[in-house]
């Protein structure tokens, strides 16, 4: 008979976005997406890259995909039970799921952000992230210093 192939094997391919060719930009706007309404995400998105580009001159898939690699995460902290006391261990964490915990966080930390227009606050996020400031690479940081400070020696 043969095995089931496990769902960590089949991991869904992302199709790059129409404009950018970015699976980065893509991942964004499925991120972004609400109640199933694509194209609001889209506006979102591509209204964002446009500030970014204007405000920095810069082509804004590099500055977005810079803001995503400085709010990874490299490790993750677990709660573990051991005989009835809980434990926070650190994991090490795949590049994949980090991505997307980046992206999420950013999306928070915009969603969280005083301000008018998602696009105006994601913006301004995503600057802030692409040069180590911003909610997400504080939550990263903590994550980091969480991790650190669970290490078993």
């Amino acid at each position: 008979m043969p095995r089931k192939k496990s769902s960590k094997t089949l991991q869904r391919e992302l199709k790059p976005d129409p404009i950018f060719q970015s699976i980065t930009i893509q991942a964004l706007v499925n991120q972004v997406l609400k109640d199933g309404k694509k194209a609001l995400a889209y506006r979102i998105v591509y209204g964002v890259m446009d500030e970014i580009e204007n405000q920095t001159q810069q082509n804004p898939v590099q500055v977005v995909e810079q803001a995503i690699q400085n709010a990874t995460p490299s490790t993750l902290v677990k709660s573990k039970r051991v005989r009835g006391s809980t434990f926070q261990t650190p994991n090490t964490l795949d590049p994949r799921r980090g991505r997307s915990m980046a992206i999420r966080w950013i999306l928070q930390s915009a969603r969280s952000r005083a301000g008018k227009g998602m696009v105006s606050k994601l913006s301004q996020e995503l600057l802030d992230a692409s040069q180590q400031l911003g909610g997400a690479v504080k939550r990263r940081d903590e994550m980091h210093r969480m991790a650190e400070a669970n290490r078993r020696s």
